[in-house]
């Protein structure tokens, strides 16, 4: 199963993108469960550093061939330049192993057929003769041992519509422009080679380069910082069915990055829990190349945002999940490991206080590169007060998560809530929070235990010092449950009252009106 992000240009000036970029970068998605990226055919072919670096971190590429968003001549003297450019990149980029994928272009076919260029074009080319032809000529004979592909998304066929769910790969663009993220579960495709949400980037990012006085998100320089079609109106209605409105900025930068996460998250649980008719998923997107709102996991300042945390929890490659089927809910576990995976589950429905109401225990299964399910019981499974009670999944005698540095997280959990945030009975967020600290190393330990349910806890270090970054985010814990999360890159000395309430440690119940 590709578990994939979209790469795009790491820098509005290439030249300033060398090995260090790309291996800082590229750690990055790995350290995130990512196992391939796609480098985008509106992008540029990256330098061979980009892909060396691949090689060595054992991450996959899908190269496009850079036609992207538009109809191309296929007249001299444009199509000789094109066969030239492409002879040359698929020359030199052909030694690496990484390199698994050839595309012929990025949503032009889609575009041919559904963004009224026939009636524009009359019967001018439009590029189909470089994606079906001149382009599968050039691999087959430089490249003849890797797969080309015409087009993303595309069935496989000019007959076929191209980005229909039963064949090739599709793009889900309607869901982020159109619908609420849970439109994600009316889809099954086969391969999602581009999906995704907005969110803004790091504080420490945003306020760099942004200097309006008041900050809102509509001032000039920060919608100068918003470059997709009413993007704001879109975070507002994306965020409307789940949360309150935001009443300070601080709250509106918050939530639209927690919603961001969640969404991306919601769909690829979605998209994973169907291993076997869907085999891929491939992120909109991994990084940026300006300090911009986008649906970037990391931002263009290089700190990650909510959602790539969000994506290192679903890319795990043991996942778990629960998931509407049939009129019920199940717990699936998706195991890509290369051995079995024994799961001893334990299923409660609980109170937001922590008392368990209903308990059901399973043992699953679960072969390499497969799933497994189980049907959770009618009596565990429904709510008697949907605004207070949650349904937690959890794996018993398993070692806790640990992040790339062998840090303990929690133990591998699966949560359902029962109505959305801003109808949940949230308690008031009552934590006790803990700081060691060493001045020497710049890196400091801050324990946070629950005094009540706190869900989707984060720290956010660049508030302290916009050198500093958190190893972990979004984290739910019940009462009595403490969790440490781990800072590096601070500057200066910080106390327990720096890091204890809003806006440096949120919560997904702190901003309830």
């Amino acid at each position: 199963f590709a578990r994939g992000a979209n790469w795009i240009p790491d820098d509005c000036f290439p030249s300033r993108v060398d090995r260090s970029r790309y291996q800082a970068r590229l750690h990055q998605a790995k350290d995130a469960g990512i196992n391939l990226l796609r480098v985008w055919g509106g992008g540029i072919y990256e330098q061979d550093a980009f892909y060396d670096v691949a090689d060595e971190l054992g991450i996959l590429v899908w190269q496009d061939f850079l036609f992207a968003c538009a109809a191309y001549p296929e007249e001299p003297p444009f199509a000789g330049e094109v066969e030239a450019e492409a002879r040359e990149n698929v020359a030199r980029l052909m030694p690496h192993p990484s390199l698994v994928l050839w595309n012929g272009n990025n949503e032009n076919i889609w575009g041919w057929f559904d963004w009224g260029w026939r009636s524009r074009l009359d019967d001018r080319t439009w590029g189909k003769g470089y994606y079906v032809d001149l382009l599968a000529r050039v691999v087959d004979e430089t490249d003849p041992t890797r797969p080309y592909w015409p087009g993303s998304p595309y069935s496989g066929s000019f007959d076929i519509h191209p980005n229909a769910d039963e064949f090739g790969c599709k793009h889900v663009w309607d869901v982020w422009n159109e619908r609420d993220y849970t439109g994600y579960r009316d889809y099954v495709p086969r391969f999602v080679a581009e999906f995704g949400w907005q969110g803004p980037p790091a504080w420490a990012t945003l306020t760099r380069a942004v200097h309006d006085d008041p900050l809102t998100p509509d001032s000039p320089a920060l919608a100068s910082h918003q470059k997709a079609v009413d993007g704001n109106g879109k975070l507002a209605r994306g965020l409307a069915p789940h949360f309150d409105e935001p009443q300070s900025f601080d709250d509106w930068h918050w939530l639209t990055q927690l919603n961001q996460a969640r969404a991306a998250a919601y769909g690829i649980e979605h998209f994973r829990s169907h291993r076997g008719r869907c085999m891929g998923t491939v992120i909109w997107q991994l990084n940026d190349c300006w300090p911009v709102i986008s649906w970037a996991a990391i931002d263009g300042d290089g700190r990650r945002k909510p959602l790539w945390y969000a994506l290192r929890r679903v890319y795990d490659p043991r996942l778990l999940t629960v998931q509407p089927r049939e009129g019920s809910l199940v717990v699936i576990a998706v195991n890509e490991d290369r051995e079995p995976w024994t799961a001893d589950v334990a299923i409660e429905r609980r109170t937001f206080a922590g008392e368990v109401l209903g308990r059901h225990e399973a043992k699953l299964e679960i072969a390499g590169g497969s799933t497994n399910a189980v049907k959770i019981p009618a009596d565990v499974a429904t709510a008697s007060d949907p605004s207070s009670e949650v349904l937690v999944v959890s794996v018993a005698d398993e070692p806790p998560m640990t992040d790339s540095s062998g840090h303990g997280q929690l133990h591998r959990r699966a949560w359902w809530f029962y109505a959305e945030d801003k109808n949940l009975a949230y308690p008031e967020p009552d934590v006790d929070v803990s700081v060691s600290q060493d001045l020497r190393t710049g890196t400091a330990e801050v324990s946070v235990t629950a005094r009540s349910f706190v869900r989707d806890l984060a720290v956010f270090a660049d508030r302290l010092d916009p050198g500093a970054e958190a190893d972990d985010m979004l984290v739910t814990l019940f009462p009595g449950e403490s969790h440490t999360f781990r800072i590096a890159g601070l500057g200066r000395p910080i106390v327990p009252a720096d890091v204890s309430s809003p806006p440096v440690l949120r919560s997904a119940g702190d901003t309830r009106r």
